[in-house]
């Protein structure tokens, strides 16, 4: 058991380092998982707007929401991250992303 212990430790301490990076692959997966149902609540909003309105402002949401919301919520994870136990930072980033993944596969994605 011991063995094992030492195991998640040593991977927790190679992802503190990298947990900037971890934080903004885990936001920028979900936000391909959600960016279609996102995208699809403002085709509703906009949907009466004229032609040029419409691609304007997809394109701002887009371009700028979808950043926005990368630059914001990437840091907030990562803090989150950083403040768990070596003895379970491996094993919950581990599970977070096989839980994403099994998102992707209920959305059909994968």
């Amino acid at each position: 058991m011991e063995f094992i212990l030492d195991w998640i430790g040593l991977a927790s301490q190679w992802m503190r380092p990298h947990l900037s990076d971890i934080g903004m692959a885990m936001i920028a997966t979900l936000l391909v998982i959600f960016g279609y149902n996102m995208t699809q609540l403002l085709k509703l909003q906009i949907g009466r707007y004229h032609f040029a309105v419409k691609i304007t402002l997809f394109v701002v949401f887009c371009a700028f929401g979808f950043a926005i919301l990368a630059k914001f919520a990437a840091p907030l994870l990562t803090a989150q991250l950083a403040s768990i136990s070596d003895n379970w930072l491996a094993p919950i980033v581990v599970a977070t992303f096989y839980g994403i993944g099994w998102i992707a596969q209920k959305k059909q994605m994968i």
